[in-house]
């Protein structure tokens, strides 16, 4: 074998294990299998999913909204860390898509904070959590309020794309997948649907 091929060989693995000390620093997830989310849910438990709301564009001016205690309804974000080291956790990204409308929303971040432990469960930090967020705040109420002539007429919806970043004992930024959430928007109110009437039994 020549020199030339030597020298090659030699710098080809030098290369392969420069890429293979790259794939384990930086921002990676595999798309949400180390760290992921596991979508929306009602409260802090992950009792059940939620998938989309209602709110008003006049009466409301977060998401979730609040009770008549004041406290939020819901929006927990639900994540999970798969890796047997914990991770802390650092903010949820938030961007916006109105259906039928080309108006560009701004992006939002909520700040996170907590820890993940990690899968093997050898610290009391749990490997799943449930946190609370303002999935669309009071900013972006007010931008879709001012630029109504570009919205369409309520009833319109609003689609929430949701990803969390947390940052690894090791160093390493994760992304988790990203999970959407649905925003039915009205002019006034929202009401709960009225149950359809049982038939009376026949005599």
């Amino acid at each position: 074998m020549g020199k030339g091929r030597i020298f090659g060989s030699i710098a080809l693995a030098a290369l392969i294990i420069v890429a293979a000390s790259w794939s384990g620093c930086g921002s990676s997830n595999d798309q949400g299998i180390s760290f992921r989310s596991l979508g929306y849910f009602s409260d802090s438990a992950g009792t059940a999913g939620e998938t989309g709301t209602c709110a008003s564009l006049t009466n409301d001016n977060t998401v979730p909204t609040l009770n008549a205690d004041g406290t939020v309804n819901g929006g927990f974000l639900g994540l999970q860390n798969s890796m047997l080291q914990g991770i802390n956790l650092n903010f949820a990204n938030l961007s916006y898509k109105v259906n039928g409308s080309s108006l560009a929303i701004p992006n939002d971040v909520f700040a996170l904070g907590g820890r993940l432990g990690p899968a093997d469960d050898s610290e009391s930090s749990p490997s799943t959590s449930f946190n609370q967020i303002l999935i669309v705040g009071p900013n972006i109420f007010q931008f879709l309020n001012q630029n109504r002539s570009r919205l369409p007429q309520p009833p319109f919806s609003m689609v929430v794309a949701t990803t969390a970043t947390g940052t690894s004992d090791s160093g390493d930024v994760f992304t988790t997948n990203s999970v959407n959430f649905q925003v039915l928007f009205v002019d006034t109110t929202c009401t709960e649907p009225t149950p359809a009437p049982t038939a009376a039994p026949a005599p």
